[in-house]
C-alpha cells in the first residue's frame, strides 16, 4: 500500500476494518527519509515504539549517502538503508531478505516462535555429540551482551529482555543484531546453538 506521508502510513496500519478487526501487520515497510510532515527517522521511531509494528522490517531510502545519515538510520532501528538512485532489483532483493528474516524469527501470526521447544531439541543434539567439549572462540561478548544472551537462551523475546534489563526494545534489537554479526549467525536458534557450543550457557542447566 502506497502512502503519501508518515501519518497516512500509521493510519493505514492502525485503522480498524469494517468488521472491527485491525488491519494485517505489513510484511515490510519502505520509507523515504525526506517526507512532508514527519521524516523517515521520526516514522521509524514511532514504528519501533508500536507494539504491533515493532518487529516489522523497515528499509529507509534517501538521496544522501553520507555515513552519518546511515548511522542515524541504523541507530533508530532501520533494517536496511538504500541511497538514491538505486537499482530496483537491489531494493526487491533487500525486501525479500527482510521478509525471509522476519519469517525465520516469527510464527504465522507475527509472534516470536517459542524457542523453548527448540532449545530442548538443540540441547539433546549437543549432548549426543559431546556438548561437554567447549569450542574455542575469538568472539568477545560484553557483560551486558552475555546477560541478554542468557535471557535469549531461556526463550525470552526481545521485549521481555528489554523489560528485564530496564532498557528499550530498540537497544536489545541492536545488541542481538550485533551478536548475529560477531558470531556469524542469522537466527535466534543459531545464536543459542553457538552460545551452548562455546560455553556461554550450559546445555544441561537451561
Amino acid at each position: 500500500t502506497a502512502c503519501a506521508d508518515a501519518d497516512a502510513m500509521l493510519e493505514v496500519c492502525a485503522k480498524p476494518k469494517t468488521d472491527g478487526d485491525l488491519p494485517p501487520i505489513p510484511d515490510v515497510i519502505v520509507s523515504d527519509i525526506r517526507m512532508p510532515g514527519k521524516d523517515g527517522l521520526e516514522l521509524l521511531g514511532l514504528i519501533r515504539a508500536d507494539e504491533r509494528l515493532a518487529r516489522v522490517p523497515v528499509i529507509l531510502l534517501t538521496a544522501k549517502a553520507l555515513t552519518q545519515d546511515r548511522i542515524a538510520g541504523y541507530k533508530a532501528g532501520a533494517d536496511a538503508y538504500l541511497p538514491k538512485p538505486f537499482n530496483p532489483d537491489e531494493l526487491l532483493t533487500i525486501i525479500d531478505n527482510s521478509i525471509q528474516r522476519r519469517q525465520q524469527m516469527t510464527g504465522e501470526n507475527g509472534k516470536f516462535v517459542d524457542l523453548k521447544d527448540e532449545l530442548s531439541n538443540i540441547k539433546q543434539i549437543l549432548r549426543k555429540n559431546g556438548a561437554n567439549v567447549v569450542k574455542k572462540t575469538n568472539v568477545y561478548l560484553t557483560p551486558v551482551e552475555r546477560d541478554a544472551l542468557e535471557y535469549l537462551c531461556k526463550g525470552y523475546t526481545n521485549g521481555e529482555i528489554a523489560e528485564k534489563r530496564g532498557v528499550s526494545v530498540i537497544g536489545v534489537n541492536r545488541m542481538i543484531q550485533k551478536m548475529y554479526l560477531e558470531t556469524q549467525t542469522s537466527t535466534r536458534t543459531e545464536l543459542v546453538r553457538w552460545a551452548i557450543q562455546h560455553g556461554y550457557v550450559s546445555a544441561r542447566d537451561r
